[in-house]
């Protein structure tokens, strides 16, 4: 152990706690690993699908993202006024828009991909498992929640609209 840190508990709370605990961690590491880009981790999430998944609707990025499309909708507001992504029609829908980076966008991904690849990279080269078991155990626990929101939401007698079921994509 290195000074000032603390030893994490024996017990662990729950699964959620562990699951929570090891995001706002990665946060930590993201947000060191990025300092001085200019741009945070999660905004480097959206850029970075919005670049390989091509032109799509804010609610399938939202889907795509486990995101709530309200934080979504914070993030691509700054994006479009920054001129980084825009709005483009959607042709098999008239009524709604996709959003696609701009040239400036790619730029953003370009200029912050280096120390994101990094840290990528030094993690990758940490881990006790490969990376594709870890991927594997992550796609099983976002599942998971699906399924476990789906259940609160039909005991509660509502759907919860504040985070997108990504079965319904």
């Amino acid at each position: 152990m290195h000074p000032g840190e603390t030893s994490r508990p024996e017990r662990r709370i729950s699964l959620p706690f562990d699951v929570f605990a090891v995001s706002q961690q990665l946060g930590a590491y993201l947000d060191r690993a990025l300092e001085g880009t200019g741009i945070r981790p999660a905004e480097y999430a959206v850029y970075s699908l919005m670049l390989e998944a091509g032109p799509r609707t804010p609610s399938e990025l939202a889907v795509m993202l486990g995101m709530p499309p309200s934080t979504l909708s914070t993030y691509l507001a700054a994006m479009l006024a920054r001129e980084d992504a825009r709005r483009i029609p959607n042709p098999s829908d008239g009524r709604s828009v996709r959003v696609v980076l701009t040239d400036r966008g790619r730029s953003v991904v370009r200029h912050v991909n280096p120390s994101f690849s990094r840290a990528h990279f030094a993690l990758d080269a940490s881990l006790a498992r490969p990376a594709e078991e870890i991927r594997a155990v992550l796609v099983e626990l976002g599942e998971a929640i699906d399924r476990a929101t789906a259940t609160l939401a039909a005991e509660s007698g509502k759907q919860d609209d504040s985070y997108p079921d990504s079965s319904s994509s």
